[in-house]
């Protein structure tokens, strides 16, 4: 599996892994600021770009919902529920990412150690691009959080940030789409 060194807007979507209540209490205060305003700059393009959002919670009964402020950005998607680890083990995930045709993942949520790595490394099995966004990610450790990213990018996930990631997918500045939102990288 070679790497993928591009995002392409007609060959991605976009992976939000377990954002929720319980999970986001248990990360340090400035992750619980700067996580969510990254993942609503990512839900943002994939809304106005027409890539598809996936999104999963892990046993929701124990661990809460997705939480408000990213739950509203993406409307009336519902979460694929889960107690894997690895999103790719759950049968309804599998199915909604082979149904959308795409071979690129941009990949988010927490924790990083845990459900990103595992879901990252059967995703890249599979044949899929893997992006997972640094500054989209989190764990309670940040050697976790770092051993984790380290982990993925050597079985082949490009590590990104979610403002690279939205100028990837913007490719080039002067048209109408990099003006309306561009406003949203600041």
């Amino acid at each position: 599996m070679e790497k993928c060194l591009h995002v392409e807007r007609e060959k991605v979507a976009l992976v939000v892994i377990d954002i929720q209540e319980s999970l986001m209490k248990a990360m340090d205060p400035e992750i619980g600021r700067t996580l969510p305003r990254n993942l609503q700059l990512l839900i943002t393009f994939a809304r106005e770009m027409g890539i598809p959002i996936v999104a999963t919670e892990q046993y929701p009964k124990g661990l809460g919902r997705t939480v408000p402020e990213i739950k509203n950005e993406w409307g009336d998607l519902s979460p694929i529920e889960k107690v894997s680890f690895s999103c790719w083990r759950v049968e309804a995930f599998k199915e909604r990412l082979n149904r959308l045709a795409r071979k690129q993942v941009i990949l988010t949520g927490i924790e990083t150690h845990v459900c990103v790595l595992q879901t990252a490394a059967d995703l890249i099995e599979q044949g899929y691009g893997v992006h997972v966004v640094a500054d989209a990610v989190c764990s309670r450790r940040k050697l976790d959080w770092d051993i984790a990213l380290r982990w993925m990018e050597g079985i082949g996930a490009m590590i990104t940030t979610s403002e690279i990631i939205a100028f990837q997918l913007l490719k080039e500045a002067g048209t109408e789409e990099f003006k309306r939102l561009s406003k949203f990288v600041k």
